[in-house]
């Protein structure tokens, strides 16, 4: 449809109004500037040599590399957060403690947690026959280290851990009892369990023994290329009715770990970058 003239002349002298808007401000000294319905304000940054500010977010996937941002970009406004659940560390480069400021130019290192850790805490309190369990711990035996409880460091009390040979030899044994009716279970001095079985060996019941530790030891690392912790693990059972072995791993306390892993990592964060980090998040 084609325009008449006092059509055309409204839009020319609304086009001309709208040319001609003066910056106004509202509130604390925010500019605004009035348009007529229809019209939108562009912004033509993109013709700058260079933008006007920093803003953005980078986000980092190592400790050493959001160190390196931080030291690059750091500056008296700048202020680091860190939460522990969940694992992360945030650097707001225009905070401005003292005033206001945008507080959107960033970096982010959200500590991606280690694939041993996440193998490890994903059986935590799940139920599996021995068989299942065992696989299990003989496919990730390297994580499992040595306690010697009668060492001169050792800890008054502690529970020893065994090595990988003899954690080995018992799922091994475990898998190849899998047919057998276990009856009973009795805890013995030296904190194992002693398992009494039946088991039909050519037509004839014969009854059996078997020793399992009740815990062992770890040294995993909680994040990705980070530095291995110590964390204990029980062996927890139960036979059921028709004697069978129902087992699972229960993680000692696995979530002080993680707080004693993030309190290190700050330290050393706060040490490499001279800067104070603060215990919680930035405000989005």
């Amino acid at each position: 449809m084609e325009l008449n003239e006092i059509q055309t002349e409204a839009i020319a002298h609304a086009t001309l109004a709208a040319a001609h808007q003066e910056l106004r401000s509202v509130g604390a000294g925010t500019p605004v500037v009035l348009l007529p319905g229809g019209y939108t304000a562009h912004t033509m940054e993109h013709l700058l040599a260079a933008p006007a500010r920093k803003k953005g977010t980078t986000v980092l996937n190592d400790a050493e590399s959001f160190i390196a941002v931080v030291n690059d970009q750091k500056g008296e406004n700048t202020r680091l957060f860190s939460t522990i659940e969940p694992p992360t560390f945030t650097a707001v480069f225009n905070h401005t403690a003292q005033g206001t400021g945008w507080g959107d130019h960033r970096a982010h290192y959200a500590t991606p947690l280690a694939p041993e850790w996440k193998a490890w805490t994903g059986m935590d309190g799940k139920k599996a026959n021995q068989v299942e369990l065992a696989q299990f711990i003989e496919n990730n035996l390297i994580d499992v280290v040595f306690i010697d409880k009668n060492a001169q460091s050792a800890v008054v009390g502690e529970v020893g851990s065994p090595d990988g040979a003899t954690l080995l030899e018992v799922c091994r044994t475990l898998e190849a009892k899998k047919k057998v009716d276990f009856k009973s279970a009795i805890r013995l001095t030296d904190g194992s369990t002693q398992f009494t079985y039946d088991e039909d060996v050519q037509g004839s019941a014969r009854q059996g023994q078997l020793a399992v530790p009740e815990q062992f030891s770890l040294g995993i690392p909680v994040f990705e290329n980070g530095d291995k912790y110590r964390v204990d693990v029980r062996l927890r059972y139960r036979i059921s009715d028709g004697g069978g072995l129902v087992m699972w791993l229960e993680l000692i306390r696995p979530h002080k770990t993680i707080e004693h892993a993030v309190k290190e990592l700050r330290a050393a964060i706060a040490a490499a970058t001279d800067l104070q980090i603060l215990n919680g998040a930035p405000s989005k």
